[in-house]
């Protein structure tokens, strides 16, 4: 199957649709490398975005998804949001060897989307750039070492803001 991975269309007003936020955990969420206790200790301040952006719907990216089934990624959410998180990317072929090829989560996102949500505005919050297609206005890039930040959060309710229009 032959996916076009052109972005520019992709961060306009979504005419109405709801927006998709296609979420990565390590590195976003939390830390890359961190103790048991710090996971998702950057999620909260994801899910206040999110709060002021009651149509956005979660979609997980992370690697996660491979070894956890939605309803207990979902089980990480605040009770309010978990029900906005309405699946999981499909593991592309190129995923199973580590690392993955270059733009291979960009493509993932780009698959979720053809069969759920043609046409719906999208984002996707990660700290690996180069799993994206180069210069893609489409990512929302955190640093590994920190996840999430209240910069980062700032941000993302900006291109919310944009694709909600």
């Amino acid at each position: 199957m032959s996916i076009d991975t052109t972005p520019a269309p992709e961060l306009g007003p979504g005419q109405g649709l709801a927006p998709v936020v296609f979420l990565d955990f390590d590195g976003v969420t939390h830390p890359e490398v961190c103790t048991r206790d710090k996971l998702f200790t950057c999620l909260p301040l994801i899910e206040d975005v999110l709060r002021q952006h009651p149509r956005a719907e979660i979609v997980i990216s992370s690697s996660w998804r491979e070894h956890h089934p939605l309803s207990e990624l979902r089980g990480f959410f605040a009770e309010d949001i978990a029900p906005r998180v309405v699946g999981c990317t499909p593991l592309a072929p190129e995923e199973r060897a580590r690392p993955g090829p270059a733009g291979v989560r960009h493509i993932e996102c780009l698959t979720w989307l053809i069969v759920h949500r043609q046409d719906h505005p999208w984002i996707a919050i990660d700290d690996v750039p180069w799993l994206f297609n180069p210069g893609c206005p489409n990512l929302l890039l955190t640093h590994h070492r920190t996840g999430f930040t209240p910069a980062n959060a700032a941000h993302l309710h900006s291109v919310l803001k944009r694709l909600s229009q």
